[in-house]
């Protein structure tokens, strides 16, 4: 099978940008330094950053995960972004050249919709009987509060999505986003980060797709899938909130 290059497969010797999110948690890096913010320090609000940047208020959510990542802050959803360090960002995340958390998100949310309405048309019976599997796996592990595992099915009911979408550029794309989670170490570290505020496979919209690629229904399936990411996207925004 065609093994796409990654962006973290790249030959690191040639010139590329730096992405926009590590960027700002570079300049934030520096900042921190520069006014000698000590431990406990609160950073300004979300909003006030992106304006002193002029970047939206993702590109900044993605730079405080980094932050946050390197050790050098601490996100407390509902009160703030507090100092740990005056370190600077970890130079491994600097050129990690990897996608944020919401950009992939993002990514999945403009896929994965499209994916199911083709799969809806195209899955077979026997596609659908492993999507049941897939999917009675990852409830009984949610029940079992062995969420971890449980995530490792969800990966594979997405995916078996794409694929039975019958496009192998979809697929890959997919495939590649869901890698990403494991692959990069913001995006690793952020999972568990949002896994411990008590995030869980949504077992609903999971069972929702499944019917309704069941009945090929094409625009079900695309409307409850990106319902479904929309909900993801948003738990994501949740455990970032200041």
């Amino acid at each position: 099978m065609f093994v796409p290059v990654l962006p973290t497969q790249r030959d690191k010797s040639h010139t590329h940008t730096q992405r926009l999110y590590l960027n700002i948690a570079d300049q934030l890096s520096a900042l921190i330094q520069s006014q000698n913010m000590n431990p406990g320090h609160r950073l300004p609000a979300e909003r006030d950053l992106a304006l002193q940047f002029d970047v939206s208020r993702q590109t900044v959510r993605e730079a405080l995960i980094a932050l946050e990542v390197s050790g050098s802050v601490e996100i407390r959803p509902g009160s703030g972004v507090y100092v740990l360090k005056s370190d600077r960002i970890k130079n491994s995340l600097l050129l990690e050249d990897a996608p944020g958390p919401f950009e992939i998100m993002e990514a999945r949310l403009l896929i994965e919709g499209e994916a199911a309405a083709l799969a809806a048309q195209r899955i077979s019976n026997e596609e659908l009987l492993k999507l049941k599997t897939y999917l009675n796996q990852m409830s009984k592990l949610v029940e079992q509060n062995q969420i971890k595992e449980a995530e490792l099915f969800d990966g594979k009911f997405h995916q078996l999505i794409a694929h039975a979408s019958r496009n192998s550029a979809i697929f890959t794309m997919v495939e590649w986003l869901w890698a990403l989670r494991e692959s990069s170490e913001i995006s690793r570290l952020f999972t568990e980060k949002v896994r411990q505020h008590g995030a869980n496979p949504n077992i609903k919209a999971h069972e929702e797709l499944y019917q309704m690629l069941s009945r090929r229904d094409s625009e079900g399936a695309r409307k409850v899938m990106h319902e479904h990411l929309s909900q993801v996207t948003e738990t994501y925004a949740l455990s970032l909130a200041d």
